[in-house]
């Protein structure tokens, strides 16, 4: 087994779970920038951001495959071992929609219409907010199963996750009103843009929902 992934082990039983969302979470903080960048008609910066983000999801699905491969079989996990790995695969989730965002608006230089730009930015402010509530209870992680027995401790839990599903509930509400402003500026775009700004805010929408179903996933898995 690879020394890295055993002194993950070692420090606690999600040790490596977490150390994949944090990988995770890097390719979430780029995009923010990756939006400035847009906004600003940087394409440059548009392309680098792309570019460094998928470099993160390649190192974060190396990353799962290289746990999921030498799970070790010695290690007491306090839950499933086929829940850890489908855990895993929906964190890996969300860094595949960074990535998608990342190359979809590299695909060609998009300029997004000043009315538009408003809406855009309160959309993925929501859907990045989601995306870092699920890595906050991810960090939790060892407390949550401590938690999970029952009691007031386990309503903490479910109040935790709920708080990640009202945000993604908040990015829905975004994705609407992003919808509703593209429509207005439909004349101010071609097909194509018209086509490229529906499909950013649907991604932004899918990096949400990957993000919910990473509390859902919790919930199950602690039986809670």
């Amino acid at each position: 087994m690879p020394r890295s992934i055993l002194s993950l082990f070692a420090r606690s039983p999600f040790g490596p779970v977490q150390a994949h969302m944090r990988k995770v979470n890097e390719c979430v903080s780029l995009v923010p920038s990756l939006f400035d960048a847009l906004h600003a008609g940087d394409f440059p910066g548009v392309h680098r951001l792309s570019g460094q983000i998928s470099a993160l999801e390649h190192e974060a699905d190396q990353l799962q495959q290289e746990i999921r491969t030498n799970l070790p079989k010695s290690v007491f996990l306090p839950v499933d071992r086929g829940d850890l790995i489908n855990f895993l695969s929906n964190q890996d989730t969300v860094a595949d929609k960074c990535e998608d965002l990342g190359l979809l608006l590299s695909m060609r230089d998009l300029a997004v219409p000043e009315t538009v730009k408003p809406s855009l930015s309160r959309l993925m402010e929501r859907a990045v907010a989601t995306a870092r509530a699920s890595h906050e209870l991810v960090e939790q992680l060892d407390e949550l199963v401590e938690a999970s027995f029952g009691g007031p401790e386990a309503e903490r839990v479910n109040e935790r996750i709920e708080a990640v599903s009202k945000k993604e509930h908040e990015t829905d509400r975004a994705s609407y009103e992003f919808a509703k402003a593209v429509f207005a500026a439909e004349r101010d775009m071609t097909a194509g843009e018209l086509w490229m700004m529906l499909k950013v805010g649907q991604t932004l929408g899918d990096l949400a929902n990957a993000s919910e179903r990473i509390g859902k996933r919790l919930q199950l898995m602690l039986h809670i």
